[in-house]
């Protein structure tokens, strides 16, 4: 069986651990010559570094929190820790980003429970603080915030390993389309234009050129806002991934900042940036950051 049907048929099955699958990509990576194919492995493998760019499906993203609220006599409830009305500062607290290797990911994702991301004391203690004084949050009278935590949805983790299994899949189908022997010994590399072409698609996809960036139709959308239109604005919003309440919202602190990117609307896009604001669809958060930021400049003129 060649090296193509093997990735072809692993990637295929749901049952088949997701790292041995890419270790398949990364020999086909090394075979073909695309080093950014095979650093894309490894650190699917290894893990992310604190510095690397992640991909749109392991960008920063919100999170459900729950905590645990006591009082005098070992009593307590536990309940939800809201976000709402929390100063931009620390709504990062309510967001994740995931660098673990893809194994720990199929790890998680199998257990018996939702994981775990818990908060430091220090940041119990600020939430407590903040929700005492009136600045957001959530409270319960006469007693204290003693313990948080985000809840990782394991569907979220399925999902998510599920959409880079089938990316996989997809890159080993339109090799095979083109390229049969790629990934033999002596085979083919990117170097041949047709090759070359669909790794490169992938990678784009994948990891964006040079750093997460929209693709097809988001970008064009983009780039022909209407000057001044205010309507076409909340629309290019919504492509962007924004439900129509929040591309509202996005319009109204371009319009309140006199249709440049003011104090409104670079305290809007913060929230988009680091996951505050859900977005739907398949681009990540920086990306939208950017894409509403390009959006103002066009909306401008």
């Amino acid at each position: 069986m060649s090296r193509l049907a093997t990735l072809i048929d692993q990637a295929a099955d749901g049952s088949r651990s997701l790292s041995d699958v890419i270790r398949q990509v990364k020999i086909l990576a090394a075979r073909i010559g695309d080093n950014t194919l095979a650093r894309w492995a490894t650190n699917e493998l290894n893990g992310y570094g604190p510095d690397e760019d992640l991909p749109e499906y392991r960008a920063r993203r919100s999170l459900p929190a729950r905590g645990t609220w006591s009082g005098p006599g070992g009593f307590s409830v536990p309940g939800q820790v809201s976000p709402a009305g929390i100063a931009e500062d620390f709504l990062t607290m309510f967001t994740a980003e995931f660098r673990e290797p893809v194994a720990e990911l199929e790890r998680l994702s199998a257990g018996d429970s939702d994981p775990v991301l818990r908060w430091e004391p220090h940041q119990v203690n600020e939430y407590d603080r903040r929700s005492r004084n009136g600045e957001g949050g959530a409270r319960i009278e006469m007693l204290v915030l003693s313990e948080a935590w985000l809840v990782v949805p394991r569907t979220m983790l399925t999902g998510t390993l599920d959409k880079i299994r089938t990316r996989v899949l997809d890159l080993a189908l339109a090799l095979e389309d083109v390229a049969p022997d790629a990934g033999e010994p002596g085979g083919p590399t990117v170097e041949d234009r047709q090759l070359g072409s669909v790794v490169q698609n992938f990678n784009i996809t994948v990891n964006g050129d040079g750093a997460n960036i929209a693709t097809g139709d988001r970008s064009r959308q983009r780039s022909t806002v209407k000057k001044s239109d205010l309507a076409d604005l909340v629309r290019a919003a919504r492509e962007l991934g924004l439900s129509t309440e929040h591309a509202t919202e996005f319009g109204a602190a371009v319009e309140a900042d006199g249709g440049v990117a003011g104090e409104h609307t670079k305290t809007f896009v913060e929230r988009v940036r680091v996951g505050a604001i859900a977005l739907a669809g398949d681009v990540a958060a920086n990306v939208a950051a950017t894409g509403l930021l390009d959006l103002v400049a066009g909306f401008t003129g």
